[in-house]
């Protein structure tokens, strides 16, 4: 009060904002469940800002809490010791570890060593606060459920918001790009956050009659499967049919009980198949020239032409930078969030197309493993296969073995859609950003803690 009365004095208000920091303060370190739930619900509603000054971008309101939640729950950690340890314990965590580590390691190397450390910064909060955190906070299985519908509820808005738009734009393929600012700056970011949710809804209407569902939940379960399935199919975004497709088809190793190694043999074989016949392959879709264009059908047919379509070619134009990047620096790579300013030299002129640049200012590499590999080497995108791979895994163990249906409904749900991200990381890399992280680390702390806390609990919700 006193100070107030002294910014009045002065003119200065600012000292007015003092008791909401004060309040801040108080909800993270006393009522951190309350903070995290609440970013799970501004993520989709906050707004990106690209250059605020110096090369830095920033997300309102959500960038700064989570810097704040990550500096003082840190502290609060240390100081009283609170953690559980089981959590670092944890093979899902002890990769992720490593993995932050030699990002770490690698800005030391780095091309840009100041680019570097930014970006690993912002990763690391990142993984702080959405996986460490997260861990604590779905200790109450209800929170699970609390923070996947808190982002479905804010998600929803944005949806109908950008149908809206897209609306009043005919629903144009042309307009689809940018349609969604300004709470996504792309329509990939977009339909990757939409797609990642169709699983759970899915699952809710699977195991409707054991969770006890009544007749209007399951209509708007429904309901919400149709807006989401529109947002995607408006978004003109063909990885995140793919994603969909993989996702959902996912369903039947799983109703077969079959363990991750066993998938992985299987895709390893198909890996295989198409490299020992990769020539007449290529030859068939290099036959493909239908463009990305209007219409459904059209559109998916184009996400195969390697021919003419600008969009498929100039992704192998970035994936083939990467990896020649790649060759040059196998070990270290080129420094965590450099691609994007490194590229422009080692584009080959046979993948160039009308839309590359000599100065590789496009964006990143499209492809969630070859960015890290170009970056960090080597051992940076295996430790990130890796963090998926015992993810997944840990998953399907506690999936296989469990008899709680919310259990299950969570780890269907969240399996499936990092199933889903990641096959649309194979076309684009959004892990990354303030809208995708939280999906991606959060379903990882989900796991981690239904595998440490839930997985013989009978816990009703």
């Amino acid at each position: 009060m006193l100070l107030t009365a002294y910014g009045v004095y002065k003119g200065d208000f600012t000292f007015h904002v003092l008791p909401l920091v004060l309040v801040f303060a108080y909800l993270v370190l006393f009522k951190l469940d309350t903070i995290l739930l609440f970013l799970s619900f501004i993520v989709p509603l906050a707004i990106e800002f690209d250059d605020i000054g110096m090369g830095l971008g920033i997300s309102l309101p959500d960038e700064p809490i989570v810097m704040v939640v990550m500096f003082l729950s840190v502290l609060r950690f240390i100081i009283d010791g609170s953690y559980d340890v089981r959590v670092f314990r944890h093979p899902v965590s002890l990769w992720i570890l490593v993995n932050i580590g030699w990002y770490i390691v690698t800005i030391f190397t780095s091309e840009l060593p100041y680019i570097s450390f930014k970006f690993v910064l912002s990763r690391f909060w990142f993984i702080a606060v959405y996986y460490f955190l997260g861990v604590m906070l779905f200790r109450k299985l209800s929170n699970v459920f609390k923070y996947l519908w808190l982002n479905i509820a804010s998600l929803t808005f944005v949806i109908l918001y950008t149908l809206y738009m897209h609306y009043l734009s005919g629903f144009t393929q042309e307009s689809s790009y940018h349609i969604s600012l300004p709470f996504y700056r792309a329509h990939g970011i977009y339909s990757a956050a939409v797609s990642f949710f169709i699983p759970l809804f899915f699952a809710y209407l699977f195991y409707s009659q054991k969770l006890k569902l009544n007749l209007a939940t399951v209509l708007l379960v429904l309901l919400l499967l149709g807006i989401f399935f529109t947002g995607v199919f408006y978004s003109y975004t063909r990885a995140a049919w793919l994603s969909i497709m993989v996702s959902l088809g996912m369903v039947i190793p799983l109703a077969f009980k079959l363990q991750l190694r066993t998938q992985l043999i299987i895709l390893v074989s198909g890996v295989i198949l198409f490299l020992s016949f990769q020539d007449q392959i290529l030859y068939v879709l290099s036959k493909n020239k239908q463009d990305s264009g209007e219409g459904f059908g059209k559109h998916l047919q184009s996400a195969s032409n390697i021919r003419t379509d600008a969009s498929n070619i100039e992704r192998i134009n970035r994936w083939m930078s990467a990896i020649n990047m790649w060759k040059e620096r196998p070990v270290t790579g080129f420094g965590p969030g450099t691609y994007v300013f490194c590229y422009a030299p080692y584009q080959e002129a046979r993948y160039r197309t009308l839309i590359s640049t000599n100065f590789g200012n496009q964006g990143n590499s499209h492809s969630e493993f070859l960015n890290p590999l170009s970056e960090t080497g080597l051992f940076g995108m295996v430790s990130l296969i890796m963090i998926i791979i015992v993810g997944l895994n840990t998953a399907l163990r506690v999936f296989y073995k469990t008899n709680s249906t919310q259990v299950k409904v969570v780890l269907v749900s969240v399996t499936l859609g990092l199933i889903g991200y990641f096959t649309h990381g194979f076309l684009n890399h959004y892990s990354e950003t303030t809208k995708i992280a939280p999906l991606v680390w959060g379903s990882f702390a989900m796991i981690v803690a239904i595998d440490v806390y839930h997985k013989n609990t009978h816990e009703e919700i």
